[in-house]
Formats: structure tokens, C-alpha cells, sequence
């Protein structure tokens, strides 16, 4: 029986229509700490820079399982640019792109407001996040916003544990932190590498949510597919039924 439902965060609780504006964002930010420091850049230099964080991030999610905190990428960036700063120019950098989140945020998947007050009647939930240049501190602040905060038993972000999905030790913490057990839990999720075959190598039922992201439709192995957020309560109850 169905006891426990964990989600993603991104491109399934919330939607980001905002990334480029964050990314411009990021890019003057950048551009006035290298100048402070008599480093100025052109435009298409910090361009690279700000995509070769991305890679890098890519690069240690995909082959380490974890994810870098934002200090991690701005080396990254520095290094990309062949350029020094001094620490509180650093640290200047490290807390505007970890705080910008707030300043440009994205939307609650639409339905999730609904939702969710119906799912937290009936299971323990939880949030199993991969981070990017936003900590889980941010993201809390996010979801305290929106009133959704207080219908999560349990929030996993993966830059304050050292490890990312699809590590199933990631699951199985979480599912420890909710007092279940792996067939009484669920994961609602995006990615099919992470969200979908994690939660399934963890022994739990996987539900892939496209609302946003389906480009993983077509090699989805998961159990039950959603495109809409009002659509979960009744499919996680066929998986509540089968487990009967």
C-alpha cells in the first residue's frame, strides 16, 4: 500500500521560464566583479565562462552523483576565464548566483497548489532535489513563499548531502526520513536517469511527470505517466489500489 510520495523540484513542482534572464543576470554580476578587479571581459568570454559551468556541473552530476555547490561552479567560471579574484570579490559572486533564484524565480507547476493539500492528507511527502547554482536554503525560502512548505515531512537537496540521484542511497535516506519503506513509496519525477531508473533501482514505483520536460517520454521505464499536476491524487491512487 501507498504510503509516502517524493517529487523533483525542477520541472515538476516548479517551472522555469526564467533561466536566460538569470543567466544575463549572472553574466553582469560577473562582469562588475572582473572589472572591480581589472579583469574586464567581452561578452562573448563570460558567455563561455557561464557555459562551461554548466558543462562542468554536467560532467560531476552525470559521472560523481553529486552535485557541485555554487563555490564549485564559480572556480569553474574563474578558471574558464584564466582569471583571480580576491575572496570577498568571490564570495560576492558565490552569494549573488546562489541568491538570484529569489530576484528571478520560477512558477509553481500550475495544479500543484491544489494538489498537493489533497496528497498531504493521504501520504508523508517529500522532496528529493538536485541542486544547481541554488542551495537548499534558497529553495526553502522558495517554497515558504508559495505556502507549499508545510506539506513536506521531509526535504533531501543534494548539495547538503555530498550525493545526487540516481545514487539510490539518496532514496533510501529519504524513505528512512519518512519512516517507509521503498514498495510503500512512490517518486514523481522528470529525467529518466535520475528521477525515473533511481527510484526504481531503490525499489520504489516511479510516476514520470512531462508537464514540462517529456524529451525522456519515448524511454521511459516508469509505472505510471502524468502530464498534468491535477492528475496525480488519482494516479498515485491506482498505484495505492494495486498495492492492496
Amino acid at each position: 500500500m501507498l504510503k509516502a510520495v517524493t517529487f523533483d523540484f525542477w520541472n515538476t513542482l516548479f517551472v522555469d521560464t526564467r533561466g536566460r534572464e538569470r543567466e544575463r543576470r549572472r553574466a553582469a554580476l560577473l562582469r562588475t566583479e572582473l572589472e572591480r578587479a581589472g579583469r574586464p571581459a567581452s561578452e562573448g568570454a563570460l558567455a563561455a565562462s557561464l557555459q562551461a559551468s554548466w558543462d562542468y556541473f554536467d560532467h560531476v552530476w552525470v559521472h560523481e552523483q553529486r552535485t557541485p555547490p555554487c563555490s564549485e561552479l564559480i572556480d569553474a567560471i574563474l578558471a574558464s576565464l584564466r582569471a583571480r579574484l580576491d575572496e570577498p570579490s568571490r564570495r560576492r559572486l558565490v552569494d549573488g548566483f546562489e541568491h538570484m533564484l529569489l530576484d528571478c524565480p520560477p512558477d509553481p507547476m500550475p495544479g500543484t497548489i491544489y494538489a498537493l493539500p489533497l496528497l498531504a492528507e493521504r501520504y508523508r511527502l517529500a522532496i528529493i532535489c538536485d541542486t544547481g547554482y541554488s542551495p537548499g536554503v534558497v529553495l526553502r525560502e522558495l517554497l515558504e513563499r508559495h505556502g507549499m512548505l508545510a506539506y513536506f515531512a521531509y526535504l533531501f537537496f543534494s548539495n547538503e548531502h555530498g550525493m545526487s540521484k540516481p545514487d539510490v542511497r539518496v532514496f533510501r535516506h529519504t524513505l528512512d526520513e519518512l519512516g517507509v519503506s521503498a514498495p510503500e513509496a512512490a517518486h514523481v519525477g522528470d529525467i529518466q536517469r535520475t528521477d525515473i531508473a533511481g527510484a526504481q533501482a531503490a525499489g520504489m514505483a516511479a510516476v514520470h511527470f512531462v508537464g514540462a520536460n517529456n524529451h525522456d517520454a519515448q524511454s521511459s521505464t516508469a509505472d505510471l505517466m502524468v502530464r498534468h499536476f491535477d492528475e496525480l491524487p488519482q494516479a498515485l491512487g491506482w498505484l495505492t489500489c494495486a498495492g492492496c
